[in-house]
């Protein structure tokens, strides 16, 4: 047991865990539902969190300001987790598919161009950044995370988080001011405005 933590009786330990969801679940289910498309597999990392959180009970976090950053991180490795996971179920659909087990309908290629085309910019140059830009762009921003909590979340020092967000602020910056590589929305042909 790490120093400074006394024993929590079950009892006690149920409490403050339920105390911990209810103070925090919805703000792990608004990161999962961020990063996933599907509102059932972000309520399926909020479960999948907390669990985590119940089984490493001892290794929580003893100062409050700790506690989201904590949670995000456990959350986010679910997130990636998910994401390996529809990747692979991808490929072996693929595989399938191409030895003629699997049957399923074309793309539609209208719909494909159009939600293309109705992406705004900033979205656009979102997308285009690496993944670990957008992370930490989308943990300050979309998560308020201040330089402590972006550490804490990436397992990184505070000046890493610093130089990490402020060369992801500025290659944002640059794809914005970048002409998109769609036409916007209101340009469509046949579109009104």
């Amino acid at each position: 047991m790490e120093e400074g933590l006394l024993p929590v009786p079950p009892r006690s330990r149920e409490q403050a865990f339920e105390a911990l969801f209810r103070a925090h679940q919805l703000a792990v289910l608004r990161f999962a539902q961020r990063r996933l498309s599907d509102d059932a597999a972000a309520w399926d990392v909020v479960s999948e969190t907390f669990l985590t959180v119940w089984r490493s009970w001892e290794n929580r976090p003893t100062d409050s300001g700790e506690t989201l950053p904590w949670l995000y991180a456990i959350a986010g490795n679910a997130v990636r987790n998910r994401h390996r996971s529809d990747v692979r179920v991808r490929r072996l659909t693929a595989r399938l598919s191409a030895a003629g087990s699997v049957a399923g309908p074309a793309p539609a290629t209208d719909v494909v161009a159009h939600e293309a085309v109705a992406r705004d910019h900033a979205r656009w140059a979102l997308d285009q950044l690496s993944d670990r830009d957008r992370e930490i762009l989308t943990l300050a921003v979309w998560e308020k995370l201040d330089l402590p909590g972006l550490a804490a979340t990436l397992g990184i020092s505070p000046a890493a988080a610093k130089m990490r967000l402020h060369r992801a602020r500025r290659h944002l910056q640059d794809l914005i001011a970048a002409p998109p590589l769609v036409p916007a929305p209101s340009s469509v042909p046949g579109r009104r405005s």
